[in-house]
């Protein structure tokens, strides 16, 4: 119990050390999240103030705009309408003053068109505004479709409920109809005591030419800048602004330009007298970075979700690899364990007949012949896992050999066979050698030799018991094809690229794996690699897997080899393998 709970308390196991660069890593993408999501609020804030900035010059030059066209409209209905003071009217310009005239005379209103300005348009009407409404006179040249009717309704229902006193004139849109201007004119009489009496309120209105208003709109708009000429450098307002005007019903009544960006658009509401409405003006996009100083920030979040999004994959990445890393340390550990075991169970043979027949033990010359048979056979599985790790050390630190020379496969197949023939159990088994015509390769010899050994060493590792493995060569093009076939359960298809792993060990058919040291078939593929080859495994004719190594073959042939060779066929040499 002391133990386990020393351990629980004290102890920090490998699963703690690996949390660290996990919790570092989950650390850093929190930190460059928090300052991607920092740098969103402060352009997203820098932008707002931006905007805030070129709103308030579109509102300023909505006013400006605004304060222009009053006085133009001013001007203009100002010798159209004459205005009251003190219930006592006067007149300016004599059309005008006929129009009163005839206006206040004893036969009430008459026809006159009294409309000597530009804006007018070619009719005008009075109307009296009082208890009994009773119609209207027209003057002029008023349409044969004009809503008449209409107009004098929403002309006495405008006065009624939206004109002020000191106003000259009101603009007013009829809906589905005309532009109006109209005014009040107070009518009087004379009593029998000399005074003069209140009587009617008449309308006098004319209709408004939208051409000449439109016209007067742009003049306003190119009369001198909107803004300070400090921001706009001399840049005319069309430049500089865009100003739009809409009437009581939405619909516009003069547009300056005709896209339909309003980014920074601000809306003032028009005048009452005016024809109320909405008066909008907005900064041109294409102005923005030079009304604002430093320009207008542009949006960064596509490269701000990139770098977070980035920052995510490279943790994950990072993950990734040191899982793979903390699987390859385990690999590693197993890897030293096995080797160990190894290295132990043939140093303990060694051992055990060295010492038998050091105290003499054997009384026969065939039990001492069989010690040493023994030693030797121990002392070759010995030499055979030393130069699995020397070639994997190698590999590992990027060191290849270099030194070739062009050799006979069909020898050295034979010589490894002989070889290894000492290391085959009786129950795993035969060894042939299949090899037809000469084959001659340029090749590292001990490499070549070593990768034989590995493929017979897998083959009896894993293949079931009493088979007959087969090493044998051809020719494939250009190219020479080494394999050895035996008898076991084959390789799935899933695990065909994974045996060449370092450190990987496959399984038998109940799942169980095998004692090696897993980098057997490693070194082979390094190998092959160096000889600019290719390795794989397939199935076997006969079932089973079939180890395949395919180097490129020599380009020239040594006469010795085929003058010695020319009456062989296929060959073939059995070795029965020794307890």
């Amino acid at each position: 119990m002391n133990g386990r709970g020393g351990r629980r308390s004290g102890g920090r196991g490998p699963g703690w050390r690996r949390g660290i660069p996990v919790a570092f890593l989950g650390l850093s993408l929190a930190v460059a999240g928090f300052g991607a999501l920092e740098a969103y609020r402060a352009e997203r804030s820098h932008r707002a103030a931006a905007t805030g900035v070129l709103r308030d010059y579109g509102e300023f030059a909505a006013l400006s705009f605004e304060q222009r066209v009053t006085e133009l409209l001013q001007q203009r209905f100002n010798n159209t309408f004459a205005v009251s003071r003190n219930n006592r009217l006067f007149a300016q310009g004599h059309a005008t003053q006929e129009c009163l005239s005839l206006l206040l005379g004893p036969t009430g209103p008459k026809q006159c068109d009294c409309a000597p300005t530009r804006l007018a348009g070619a009719w005008s009407f009075f109307t009296r505004l009082g208890p009994t409404d009773d119609g209207g006179e027209w003057g002029g040249r008023p349409a044969a479709d004009l809503p008449k009717a209409a107009v004098l309704e929403a002309t006495r229902n405008h006065a009624r409920e939206r004109y002020e006193n000191g106003w000259n004139f009101a603009l007013m849109q009829v809906e589905d109809g005309p532009l109006i201007a109209y005014t009040r004119l107070v009518s009087s009489t004379r009593l029998t005591s000399g005074l003069e009496a209140a009587a009617d309120t008449l309308l006098y209105g004319v209709e408004v030419n939208r051409t000449q208003l439109n016209a007067l709109y742009q003049w306003a708009l190119n009369k001198g800048g909107l803004l300070p000429g400090s921001l706009t450098e001399g840049l005319d307002n069309s430049q500089v602004v865009r100003v739009d005007v809409l009437d009581d019903f939405g619909d516009f009544a003069f547009r300056s330009r005709p896209d339909e960006d309003h980014s920074f658009a601000a809306e003032v509401e028009g005048r009452a007298s005016l024809g109320g409405g909405v008066i909008r003006a907005s900064v041109v996009p294409e102005m923005a970075d030079r009304l604002v100083i430093g320009g207008l920030p542009s949006d960064r979040t596509p490269v701000l979700l990139l770098i977070v999004l980035l920052a995510t994959a490279l943790a994950g990445a990072a993950l990734v690899q040191l899982r793979r890393e903390n699987h390859l340390a385990r690999l590693r550990q197993d890897f030293v364990a096995n080797v160990s075991h190894e290295l132990r169970t043939p140093l303990a043979q060694v051992r055990l007949f060295t010492e038998t027949l050091r105290l003499g033990r054997t009384r026969t010359e065939e039990q001492r012949n069989w010690a040493l048979e023994s030693i030797d056979r121990e002392t070759v599985r010995l030499t055979h896992l030393v130069e699995n790790i020397l070639h994997f050390s190698r590999s590992e630190r990027g060191v290849a050999s270099t030194e070739r020379e062009i050799v006979e496969l069909g020898d050295e197949i034979r010589q490894a066979v002989d070889a290894f023939a000492p290391l085959v159990p009786e129950s795993k088994g035969t060894l042939t050698v299949d090899v037809g015509r000469p084959l001659l390769a340029e090749v590292h010899r001990d490499s070549i030799r070593q990768v034989l050994l590995n493929f017979m060493d897998n083959a009896v590792r894993y293949g079931s018991p009493g088979q007959t493995v087969v090493v044998g060569a051809e020719a494939f093009g250009d190219s020479i094809r080494i394999y050895v076939d035996d008898d076991g359960p084959g390789v799935s298809q899933g695990e065909r690229q994974r045996v060449f792993e370092p450190f990987h060990r496959g399984g038998q058919q109940g799942g169980t794996a095998v004692a090696g040291s897993g980098i057997g078939l490693s070194v082979v593929r390094e190998i092959a690699e160096a000889h600019r080859g290719r390795t794989w495994v397939e199935d076997a004719p006969n079932g089973g897997a079939r180890f395949v190594l395919e180097i490129p073959g020599a380009r020239t042939a040594s006469p010795l080899h085929f003058a010695r060779d020319d009456h062989a066929g296929s060959t073939s040499a059995s070795a029965t393998g020794v307890a």
